[in-house]
């Protein structure tokens, strides 16, 4: 609901509440439709490598759809605007699940296209819907409440997430035929329209309405200008291409260098989600302590041990080790995200954080997409091509991407402290003294 002034306390609490319960609902959605599931049809349908990359970027890429966003919450609102885009969302999720039946009739470059279209809308969607939702958190939330809010809600998107795995998981082993993942993908969209009923419910002011109407160039520019908000954008600029080069590919690395079933790949899936999950609970303290900035920081050197311990794996398939990617995956993945947000959030000023999120990920979003696709595809291509039914190209693949990676660390480190965080070092500095 669009209401005149500002928010009572007990609107914002109600408001959290449906938060939660939306992005609880979304966490059991997003497994059976996410990444994870779409890289395990994409292999089922015997996909080439590259086009395994390409739709890991796909959750960058599909940022090209953000003004679409814009325009639609300048009419309804940001909270309906995300409800609609999150049906449309799910109905692009059905476009997926149809590709199977192509492969049946032996179309399968039919089916690539759909699978790949279907994706980019997806996430594209996604994108839309959430191109205020920075701005709306700011809303039914206050400095203090934030941390904890976002923290908590992420978290139970994540829980979600696992318990939708492991009901996944105990499905495909007792019936793992590309039909039954097929079936998994619709009941998935199944819930993320119960999802859009929760989202909508969400109680905001009319700044941001109006804000959506305004035209966003010349705050785009002043965003471009602040030097602070310009170096956020190249740290996430930055942040989302590790990812793109690093966690979908692990999936693939395990799939294809170690020929894992599906069943045992989403127990690593589990890992990873669980770590991610509880990163999600932890993160908010953990920003409260160290500063986003240095959880930032943090969560890229995490990126790059993903890429070293992929390099120091066995050649033999051990359990243990093939882990570790996956716990700090789900970890520096979270604790990416929220640190980034938080210090969106705290670095923006209200009449400027719908600019800021639209550009911001804009330029971080679709920079990475297509740089990060465009890399990982001719970088696997190069080193897998011929051996990628061994770990051995995928291990190679690492090791260029962590040096591609590593100058990156330094360029992050120019993101300028908080005020919050420059008063913990002149603290931590004193107590030395």
């Amino acid at each position: 609901m669009i209401l005149k002034g500002p928010l009572s306390a007990a609107r914002q609490a109600s408001s959290q509440r449906n938060y939660c319960i939306f992005n609880a609902i979304n966490g059991l959605s997003y497994m059976c439709l996410g990444e994870t599931v779409l890289i395990l049809l994409a292999v089922r349908l015997e996909c080439p490598d590259y086009f395994i990359s390409a739709l890991g970027a796909m959750i960058y890429f599909g940022y090209l759809l953000l003004p679409l966003g814009k325009v639609v919450a300048a009419r309804v609102g940001a909270a309906r605007s995300q409800s609609i885009f999150w049906m449309a969302r799910n109905a692009a999720a059905l476009t997926v699940a149809s590709a199977p039946l192509f492969c049946f009739f032996d179309m399968r470059p039919a089916a690539m296209v759909l699978l790949l279209t279907g994706a980019f809308l997806f996430y594209g969607f996604r994108a839309a819907g959430l191109v205020m939702s920075q701005p709306l958190i700011g809303e039914i939330t206050d400095d203090l409440s934030r941390p904890r809010v976002i923290a908590v809600s992420i978290g139970l998107f994540y829980l979600s997430c696992l318990i939708a795995l492991l009901a996944i998981s105990f499905i495909l082993r007792l019936n793992s035929s590309l039909w039954v993942l097929t079936a998994i993908i619709v009941v998935g969209a199944c819930c993320g329209f119960t999802a859009s009923r929760y989202v909508s419910r969400i109680d905001e002011t009319e700044s941001l309405r109006n804000s959506a109407c305004k035209p966003i160039f010349q705050d785009c520019l002043a965003v471009f200008r602040d030097t602070t908000l310009r170096r956020l954008i190249f740290s996430g600029f930055l942040v989302n291409l590790a990812i793109i080069m690093t966690i979908p590919v692990s999936m693939l690395a395990l799939k294809r260098g170690y020929h894992v079933s599906d069943t045992d790949a989403l127990l690593f899936a589990l890992v990873q989600f669980g770590a991610c999950a509880g990163m999600s609970f932890l993160s908010g303290k953990v920003a409260v302590s160290i500063g986003p900035r240095k959880m930032i920081l943090l969560a890229y050197a995490g990126m790059m041990l993903i890429g070293i311990l992929w390099l120091c794996a066995p050649a033999g398939r051990n359990n243990a080790f093939l882990c570790l990617p996956f716990l700090v995956a789900g970890t520096v993945f979270v604790g990416s995200s929220n640190a980034i947000t938080h210090y969106f959030l705290q670095t923006t000023p209200p009449e400027k954080r719908v600019a800021g999120s639209i550009f911001i990920s804009l330029v971080t979003g679709v920079g990475a997409g297509i740089s990060g696709m465009a890399l990982a595809g001719l970088l696997l291509g190069w080193c897998t091509g011929g051996q990628s039914d061994s770990p051995g190209g995928y291990q190679a693949y690492f090791a260029i991407v962590t040096l591609l990676l590593a100058p990156g660390f330094w360029l992050i480190r120019r993101l300028p402290p908080l005020p919050m965080e420059k008063r913990k070092i002149r603290k931590s500095w004193l107590e030395i003294v």
